[in-house]
């Protein structure tokens, strides 16, 4: 499958940057409509099928997460954001088994969560 970068919420002049430096790799970039929020991020990266009644929840801020990313890309894309001066995303995720079945809210409120540990210290990692 394409490798596909999911992007919730970001800036339209961030994301245009994003894109340059993605299409070089051959990385598809989505721009996740607000009212498929709802739907499984599984659906958007089309590996799961779309629910019919999917509601759509905002996000506090901006995401993204890779799908089919093969071994080294994502380390490319993000040399290759830092040298376009893109800022970063602070919250990010690879698609998995587990979170495919998640919507974005579920996804940006565990990937927040984990992010807070691993800052205050409370991660046995």
């Amino acid at each position: 499958m394409t490798p596909t970068l999911l992007a919730y919420q970001i800036d339209p002049k961030k994301l245009g940057k994003m894109q340059i430096v993605c299409l070089r790799l051959g990385i598809r970039v989505q721009a996740v409509d607000p009212a498929d929020f709802g739907q499984p991020i599984g659906a958007l990266a089309g590996v799961l099928p779309r629910e019919p009644d999917a509601p759509a929840a905002p996000l506090p801020g901006e995401m993204l997460v890779m799908a089919h990313f093969r071994p080294g890309l994502l380390e490319g894309m993000l040399q290759g954001w830092r040298a376009a001066h893109i800022p970063p995303v602070a919250l990010k995720a690879m698609l998995t088994d587990t979170n495919a079945a998640w919507t974005a809210p579920a996804l940006y409120a565990e990937i927040a969560k984990e992010q807070r540990l691993i800052y205050v210290g409370k991660l046995p990692f």
